[in-house]
C-alpha cells in the first residue's frame, strides 16, 4: 500500500485531503508541524509527502534535508501545495527539490493523476 504523509498547518485542509487520499486507498498519516514531518519521514519513509507551501521557508528547510537522507532512493515523492501561487514560488519549490507544485483546491481525479505519473498508482483501464 502507498504511504503518504500530509503537513499542514490547518487542520481542515489536511483532513480533506487525507480523505482523497483514502478514495485512493493510500495510507495517509498528519501532522502539523514540519520538524514532525522531517522526522516521521526519517523513520517511516512514506512513499510520498503532500506539504503545505504557506510555511514555504520552513518547507524549503524540509525539503533539503529529506533530499540528503534520501539522496539515492528519489523518495519520498514531495508534493508542495498551495491556494495561490506565483511562478516564483512554483519554481522555487521545484529548484529546492519539490517533485510537484500543486493549486489548492484539487480533486481526487487530480490526485490519482499525479501519483499515477509518479508511479504510486497504476493506471486505470479506459
Amino acid at each position: 500500500m502507498v504511504s503518504c504523509l500530509l503537513i499542514d498547518e490547518n487542520a481542515v485542509e489536511r483532513s480533506c485531503i487525507s480523505a482523497l487520499f483514502a478514495e485512493l486507498n493510500v495510507a495517509a498519516s498528519e501532522t502539523a508541524d514540519v520538524e514532525q514531518g522531517i522526522r516521521f519521514c526519517h523513520e517511516q519513509r512514506p512513499d510520498v509527502v503532500m506539504l503545505s507551501a504557506t510555511a514555504l521557508p520552513k518547507a524549503k528547510e524540509f525539503l533539503r534535508l529529506v533530499r540528503q537522507q534520501n539522496r539515492t532512493t528519489g523518495k519520498p515523492i514531495i508534493i508542495l501545495y498551495a491556494s495561490a501561487a506565483t511562478m516564483v514560488t512554483m519554481g522555487e519549490s521545484i529548484l529546492s527539490g519539490a517533485s510537484e507544485f500543486m493549486l489548492a483546491p484539487f480533486d481526487v481525479d487530480t490526485l490519482r493523476f499525479k501519483l499515477t505519473q509518479f508511479g504510486l498508482l497504476m493506471a486505470e483501464a479506459a
